[in-house]
């Protein structure tokens, strides 16, 4: 973990008071916020921000998941639509297992031969009028697969964040 990851886990911490990762020591960290409506959850949130995906996602997700079969990696398949009923711990959510679920925090992993993920979404009361969501992805690699396959993600996962959160129909603030 390199200085700058430090630096975020120390910041968000602060900020939002213990937050979940994949492990103590992360390979990738990366995270996105926004203001959100007072009357959201962060599971509804979430099914908000994966509800739809541009065509250049799905074919994302195609290359990876026909990349991924080369080497044994799981196909993911995308995001597809979610039932209304809220799923509870040790469930599955597309392709992560839920882990932690409040009304303010959502914790999802998935574990593989190459790497593991976590999704952590924390939302925190910002003002009269909005709350704030927080977005981070933690990630572990487990070889070198791991590492070659986050090149690649660890470059477009802070775009694909960005344009999800379109979703959410407010414009993303820092």
């Amino acid at each position: 973990m390199n200085a700058k990851q430090k630096g975020s886990i120390k910041k968000l911490n602060a900020l939002l008071n213990n937050i979940t990762l994949i492990a103590e020591e992360v390979d990738y960290l990366s995270y996105q916020s926004l203001y959100i409506s007072k009357k959201i959850s962060a599971y509804d949130a979430y099914k908000k921000i994966t509800s739809y995906q541009p065509k250049w996602i799905e074919l994302l997700f195609n290359i990876r998941d026909f990349l991924g079969k080369i080497v044994g990696i799981k196909s993911i398949n995308g995001f597809n639509v979610l039932d209304k009923n809220e799923p509870d711990i040790g469930n599955k959510v597309h392709f992560f297992t839920v882990i932690e679920k409040e009304e303010n925090i959502l914790t999802l992993v998935v574990r593989d031969w190459h790497l593991d993920v976590c999704v952590h979404i924390r939302i925190i009361n910002a003002n009269d009028y909005h709350n704030k969501l927080y977005l981070i992805t933690s990630v572990k690699n487990h070889n070198l697969v791991g590492k070659l396959y986050m090149l690649p993600v660890s470059i477009m996962h802070p775009y694909i964040v960005s344009k999800l959160f379109e979703n959410l129909n407010i414009k993303q603030k820092e």
